[in-house]
């Protein structure tokens, strides 16, 4: 499925922000939903958008973007949407790539944008007793006073074994620091902080990305 719209709003010379590319994506178990577009978008509308596509279904994200976009009076252009499947071992290896790689290129591959904001929250039964999965909020942002990009990872990969009731997981906090290199603010190993069962909200991670400095402040937000 893929969407294409354009609006375009005349703003006075002196009230405009650069025109930059956006993409968001919410990915689930099955499937990754995302849109694209270019917009002179501010953080507080962007923030919008997440808070409204917060509460819905995953596949909804087009119209919760498009909506805030129509009711801010944004301009905007080439509006796409698109549902793709996902492939369990592509979609570890990129939250592998996101928690223990020293580039921030692994980012850049998965953007293709300016700015990127993106969410997972995926699971797979590898047999009868036992699964893996992952969890990833990031953005890539571009900073107002230096024109510098700024990275943020906050994600977990986990296993269970539900026969002996035993977890396996890795969570860790992540940030560039005004270079191509992510560094570590705070891991955590063996017992999830962003628990495998029942409802995390990674949507309110991903809004709340830059203030989480903790695991206590991620599992607070997160776990409901």
């Amino acid at each position: 499925m893929n969407r294409q719209m354009t609006k375009t709003v005349t703003e006075p010379e002196n009230c405009r922000r650069p025109i930059r590319a956006y993409r968001i994506e919410f990915g689930s178990d099955d499937y990754l939903y995302s849109v694209s577009f270019k917009a002179a978008a501010a953080g507080l509308q962007i923030h919008r958008m997440l808070d409204a596509a917060r509460g819905r279904l995953y596949k909804n994200l087009q119209e919760s973007v498009q909506s805030c976009l129509e009711a801010g009076c944004t301009e905007y252009s080439d509006f796409t949407s698109n549902a793709a499947r996902l492939e369990h071992d592509t979609v570890m290896a990129s939250a592998a790539r996101l928690l223990h790689g020293s580039s921030c290129g692994s980012m850049d591959r998965l953007a293709g944008a300016d700015e990127y904001y993106s969410i997972m929250d995926h699971q797979r039964r590898m047999n009868e007793n036992c699964g893996e999965g992952c969890y990833y909020a990031v953005s890539r942002t571009i900073s107002g006073q230096n024109g510098l990009s700024e990275y943020r990872v906050i994600g977990q990969t986990f296993q269970y074994d539900i026969r002996s009731g035993r977890e396996q997981s890795f969570f860790a906090i992540r940030k560039n620091e005004g270079s191509r290199q992510l560094h570590t603010l705070e891991h955590a190993a063996g017992c999830p902080v962003l628990s495998p069962f029942g409802c995390v909200d990674m949507a309110g991670l991903l809004m709340n990305i830059r203030s989480v400095t903790t695991k206590e402040q991620a599992a607070r937000i997160a776990n409901r």
